[in-house]
């Protein structure tokens, strides 16, 4: 039986976690809304990042701790939580629409991303160039997609910018996000030895605790914030912060967590995680490049789907194994 400090730890960082996320989202958005950035543009680099800061904290907490694992599995869990989880809940609530400007080129860099980490991971593995790898594909595509969204505005395009709505004072917006930048780490390393300690008393492999525990725990930011999307009928905010958690999780994260060295994934990663990883990137770009709508059916489907991913993970179900390669 885990010690009940274990337990203290792991439920008030997930706490301190989920109540700074959600603090720096809206101090984050407001900002952005007084720089005129378009919802999707917002959602992807101000809540795609403020709420992939969990995922990519803890990932670097694990890797530095000697957990690469934990690190692996915590990048990879909430990616596939970004997506069968986070854009699932909030369709509960109201239906969501796809399509708009800018998410499909967005899908193909968040598409891209997974297919580099995916192929890196299953052979030559995480080092020193991999990380300068991911890191400088970052920077290129945030200054290729502020540079796509000025220039779509230059042409007249209508990228979706809302001009009617009110305005947070910059000071709370300021605050806000302070609060969170500075309560996130704490939560992190909360979350990190709790996580590790309970893993070791029930003896779980690191990766398990990484894709489950961690990966749910460090997607609430997500969570919470696409339901405030959509409650405000924001659904760009909601895609572009998914699209967004997900390149940054993968190329920042990812790349921070190469450069502590040389990392081999364990074979959970290869033999299914990557599969559910990859599968649930397709399901995403369908629904994009369809224009489909996400409703409650659609969204309980994404759920059933993710319920199978979990039963499928603790039952170590082997894809590779079973479609032969």
């Amino acid at each position: 039986m885990p010690d009940l400090a274990l337990i203290a730890a792991l439920v008030g960082g997930f706490v301190l976690l989920a109540v700074c996320g959600d603090f720096l989202v809206r101090g984050a958005v407001a900002l952005g809304r007084r720089a005129g950035l378009s919802p999707l543009v917002a959602g992807i680099f101000i809540v795609g990042f403020g709420t992939s800061a969990p995922e990519m904290i803890v990932a670097v907490n694990a890797a530095s701790s000697s957990y690469p694992n934990l690190a692996l599995g915590n990048i990879v869990g909430s990616n596939i939580a970004n997506i069968l989880l986070v854009l699932a809940v909030p369709a509960l609530i109201a239906p969501l629409h796809t399509g708009s400007w800018g998410q499909r080129p967005a899908w193909v860099a968040m598409a891209l991303a997974t297919a580099a980490w995916i192929t890196i991971l299953s052979t030559i593995g995480f080092n020193a160039s991999v990380a300068g790898l991911f890191l400088v594909g970052l920077v290129g595509y945030s200054i290729f997609t502020l540079v796509s969204a000025r220039t779509a505005i230059s042409y007249g395009v209508d990228i979706g910018i809302a001009t009617d709505e009110p305005k947070m004072p910059t000071r709370r917006a300021i605050g806000l996000t302070l609060i969170g930048i500075i309560g996130l780490p704490i939560g992190a390393h909360l979350i990190v030895e709790g996580g590790v300690g309970i893993a070791r008393a029930f003896e779980v492999p690191e990766a398990i605790i990484g894709l489950t525990l961690l990966a749910l725990g460090t997607s609430l930011p997500e969570i919470g914030a696409g339901i405030a999307s959509a409650l405000r009928q924001k659904t760009d905010v909601l895609i572009g912060n998914v699209l967004g958690s997900n390149i940054f999780n993968i190329l920042g994260a990812g790349g921070l967590v190469a450069f502590f060295g040389q990392v081999q994934p364990a074979e959970t990663f290869n033999n299914y995680d990557h599969w559910a990883l990859g599968l649930s990137a397709l399901i995403l770009g369908a629904v994009i490049f369809l224009g489909l709508r996400i409703g409650r059916l659609a969204a309980v489907l994404l759920l059933l789907i993710y319920a199978l991913y979990l039963f499928g993970l603790v039952n170590g179900w082997n894809i590779r194994s079973f479609v032969g390669v």
